[in-house]
């Protein structure tokens, strides 16, 4: 059973490893966001507390990005490559490849999260562990769910519409960056987004880390309640959108 989500795993790594660009991922994007966001808050005299409000929404950010495209790639690789046919000709379902990269994913992110804590600290002097070891693990958790939901997502939309959807890989986090708060409160926005915020996990994780620097309270609950919801349910849309790729024969256009 295990080997099945060790196999999504290792096909990971060894893409990962075989492409010179995954690189940009995980280093060079993630370096350049934080820079030129923690520049500007230094151009800008921004005081202290709100520094620390925004950087945390750019580490979040990063972190979702490059999380959620590991699994997104499950079917992004497989779809350029036009082999999506092969990947289902053996006997796996949703979860194994979902959570099997989802694993690779943490792995990566992981170190994303380990530079851009370094570079906070020695550019921007925000430390990012003074929230402690335990908050920032729960955080972390609560990103990864939410990576894991939106890959999810980008795997469904290629297996129902096709190789047109391949867009929502970067559309999707970029919808999230808008509305969950990324670099301001959720407050600002009009009340129909604030509705549409408060059912995405993301703002209550981004609350929560927060809160630790001076920034107001989130229900945490509420958070992982919907995060555990959409992951489950995500697992259960995949399985359908395979079934329904083979029936529609989506699944034989996006291969050779």
């Amino acid at each position: 059973m295990f080997d099945r989500y060790a196999a999504s795993f290792y096909k990971n790594w060894i893409i990962a490893k075989r492409n010179f660009f995954t690189v940009f991922e995980v280093i060079f994007w993630p370096f350049i966001s934080l820079m030129s966001i923690g520049l500007m808050t230094g151009f800008l005299s921004i005081e202290q507390d709100k520094i620390s409000f925004i950087l945390i929404g750019a580490v979040a950010f990063s972190i979702v990005q490059v999380c959620q495209i590991d699994i997104a790639y499950v079917m992004l690789f497989d779809m350029w490559s036009k082999s999506v046919k092969h990947t289902f000709i053996a006997p796996v379902s949703g979860k194994h490849l979902v959570i099997g990269s989802l694993l690779f994913g943490m792995l990566r992110s992981s170190m994303v999260f380990g530079i851009l804590v370094l570079i906070s600290f020695y550019a921007f002097g925000f430390n990012f562990l003074a929230a402690g070891v335990i908050p920032v693990l729960v955080f972390m958790a609560g990103l990864f769910l939410t990576s894991a939901s939106v890959g999810i997502l980008v795997c469904i939309s290629i297996l129902t519409f096709g190789q047109r959807a391949e867009v929502a890989a970067w559309t999707i986090t970029g919808i999230m960056m808008f509305v969950c708060g990324i670099y301001y409160p959720v407050s600002v926005l009009p009340e129909g987004l604030q509705i549409i915020a408060r059912a995405i996990p993301l703002t209550y994780f981004l609350e929560y880390m927060r809160s630790f620097f001076g920034s107001g309270e989130t229900n945490l609950v509420i958070g992982f309640g919907l995060a555990v919801f959409y992951f489950v349910a995500g697992i259960f849309a995949l399985d359908r959108a395979i079934i329904g790729a083979r029936r529609s024969g989506i699944m034989l256009r996006l291969s050779e």
